[in-house]
């Protein structure tokens, strides 16, 4: 079975590098701050749980390595998108004016301080001592983003891989780090073809995290 890679056979599909729904899934990351402020209240809320689905993790993160209690964590995210909601409909997302990434960070920095300044730290300093705390906490609030953007790109493939035997042998043999002899033994298919899996799938990811950056946005 250590053929030449066979898209039929092992992603189920049309060839990962076609990504031929993906301007879908970009679309939708584009739109969503319009969504936010539509005059559908159905809309709007789609929009809203999707928004908080989305960033939450990113300012919880924050919020952790700062060493942040959980209720802390809870109440610096409600303050948050409370704040955005506050404002939602008078704002307009104009990327010539700053990215998206660095708006929420410095929203999140305030709420931090706001709640829980003095017991929050940032390289051993209460954050609310920090001059100018938004632009020192950019390398970790860019690592966090950083890994939240990759985490979407992963959801964004395995929506277009739907299931794939591709997808299901990268996850095996990449993810979660297991032998290539017994992914491929497992999935009935080859280790050359395991193998192509990785170098597909990973191609298809990359240019994902590639797209969303574009965007500046996940």
């Amino acid at each position: 079975m250590d053929d030449e890679f066979d898209d039929k056979a092992i992603s189920g599909g049309p060839p990962a590098s076609g990504m031929a729904n993906i301007s879908g899934s970009y679309a939708t990351h584009a739109s969503l701050f319009a969504r936010l402020g539509a005059s559908q209240t159905a809309e709007r809320e789609l929009a809203w749980g999707e928004f908080r689905s989305r960033y939450a993790p990113v300012i919880a993160a924050f919020a952790t390595k700062c060493g942040a209690s959980r209720q802390d964590i809870d109440d610096i995210i409600q303050d948050v998108l409370t704040s955005f909601l506050g404002v939602s409909g008078e704002f307009t997302y104009d990327p010539s004016k700053g990215r998206f990434r660095g708006y929420l960070k410095t929203c999140t920095v305030r709420a931090a301080i706001r709640r829980a300044g003095k017991n929050l730290r940032f390289r051993g300093t209460p954050l609310d001592e920090i001059p100018q705390a938004e632009l020192a906490v950019e390398p970790i609030w860019n690592d966090i983003w950083e890994q939240q953007l990759v985490s979407e790109a992963l959801r964004i493939v395995r929506d277009e891989c739907q299931d794939s035997l591709a997808f299901r042998a990268f996850e095996q043999y990449v993810l979660l780090d297991r032998s290539a002899e017994i992914v491929a033994a497992e999935l009935g298919t080859s280790v050359n073809n395991v193998h192509q899996a990785k170098t597909r799938i990973t191609k298809q990811l990359r240019e994902a995290v590639l797209r969303l950056r574009d965007f500046d946005d996940f």
